[in-house]
């Protein structure tokens, strides 16, 4: 994933490690300590103020939990946003990759939202029953924008969803994305921030989709 600039000129890669920065000094926190909080190592805690690395979506969520920060508060740079207006050019949200969906946050620099939007791409060819669901507080909205989705739910057959679709679920429910067709499905998501846990990461490596930008569990 490579780093892009936003509207004030900072580059979004770094956007994470210089709000822990300032988060850190706010509350007199060692590396090690927030190391403690997090169960993040020192070394990678480091690398990413210092620019050296990145985190992806369950990383980053691992990070706003053991801080008690909102996911928003984490990939914002501060004194960018006036008025109830945000933007997001094309593909310039931050992104991040899961096994089975490679995400993109779209105005996500607003502060105090409890509402979270995301463009997604789903990868995932085919339904693992022994896959750990989905999973999360509140409410989700899908539209699939192109391709063809099949939605695969705990308490509902399957359901298959085409461009110009939409459907809002609960989303405590276990849930999955399967991409049907050549081509990916793409899809946007309006989903609740508070208590997000993304299980997708907790894939055993033998199953299909590369791990290599995932952590295991948000825990």
């Amino acid at each position: 994933m490579s780093s892009r600039t936003d509207k004030s000129g900072i580059a979004t890669a770094g956007i994470i490690g210089l709000r822990l920065k300032e988060l850190r000094k706010q509350n007199d926190w060692r590396l090690s300590d927030v190391a403690q909080k997090t169960g993040i190592s020192v070394g990678t805690l480091s690398k990413l103020e210092n620019g050296k690395t990145e985190l992806n979506f369950t990383s980053v969520n691992k990070l706003a939990a053991g801080l008690g920060v909102r996911v928003t508060e984490l990939t914002s740079p501060r004194g960018t946003v006036s008025g109830q207006r945000t933007l997001t050019r094309a593909s310039s949200g931050v992104s991040f990759e899961t096994p089975d969906i490679h995400y993109e946050l779209l105005c996500n620099d607003m502060s105090h939202v409890r509402q979270g939007y995301l463009r997604g791409k789903v990868i995932s060819k085919r339904f693992d029953p022994e896959m750990p669901w989905h999973r999360h507080d509140g409410q989700e909205f899908l539209f699939i924008l192109s391709g063809t989705l099949m939605l695969y739910s705990e308490h509902y057959d399957p359901v298959e969803l085409n461009a110009g679709d939409s459907i809002l679920f609960d989303s405590s429910m276990g849930h999955h994305y399967v991409s049907k067709g050549r081509k990916p499905a793409e899809i946007l998501i309006a989903m609740s921030l508070d208590g997000y846990e993304n299980v997708s990461d907790s894939l055993r490596s033998q199953s299909g989709g590369s791990t290599k930008n995932a952590t295991r569990n948000l825990g």
